[in-house]
């Protein structure tokens, strides 16, 4: 009597395992991209965030005097979830970046603005981020936005120092916008951004730092 032998043979089950990897491959790239358009509008809304609660915070003062990382964290005008503990003065951005906030220059007045400065920032990211629209009116209070890849450690340092300290007028390039500018205006327009987040003297997945000004 003949037995009927049922089953996959080896071919056949190395050709559904193929299958299963391509499929987890395509899944895992697919949930990697979606996880960071989330962080991208994670960190915008951040920003806009921090920003609008600083002038709130401050709008029966002179200036933005004494402004600071534990200031803003004490005050409750960081979400909870940017800082470990409320005596602390870290804060970071939803890619894990760091968070830099304080007064910054203006023609008469030392501490007349205030920089949100971060770095941590995917250069892809860097360019969504850059060309949202953060208005170029008086209402937003932006007066301008700077980005350049880390250099060492201290990206956020650096890119916060280049708007913080200039209380002249800022000069416009490719990586600094400033609102009103025909060339280097706000938005940043996508060939501009893409110099300021993919500059051919460095690697191409350097992450980026961040800042912006307001007033």
């Amino acid at each position: 009597m003949r037995v009927n032998e049922q089953g996959r043979s080896m071919i056949e089950m190395l050709g559904v395992l193929a299958i299963v990897g391509v499929l987890s491959v395509g899944g895992i790239a697919g949930y990697s991209k979606a996880m960071n358009k989330f962080k991208t509008n994670k960190v915008i809304d951040q920003i806009n965030m921090i920003s609008t609660n600083i002038r709130t915070l401050y709008s029966s003062q002179r200036n933005y005097h004494g402004l600071s990382n534990s200031i803003a964290i004490t005050t409750g005008i960081i979400p909870a979830e940017m800082y470990a503990t409320i005596s602390g003065s870290v804060i970071t951005n939803a890619f894990g970046g760091r968070v830099k906030i304080g007064p910054s220059a203006t023609v008469g007045d030392a501490e007349g603005a205030y920089t949100i400065a971060t770095d941590g920032i995917p250069a892809s990211s860097c360019i969504s981020i850059l060309t949202t629209d953060w208005g170029g009116d008086s209402g937003s209070g932006v007066v301008a936005i700077y980005a350049n890849p880390e250099d060492g450690d201290d990206g956020y340092e650096n890119a916060y120092s280049m708007l913080a300290e200039a209380g002249q007028s800022l000069t416009a390039a490719a990586n600094l916008a400033v609102p009103g500018d025909d060339t280097y205006g706000l938005p940043f327009s996508i060939v501009n951004a893409n110099t300021a987040c993919y500059p051919t003297t460095r690697g191409q997945k350097v992450d980026v730092a961040i800042a912006w000004k307001f007033m």
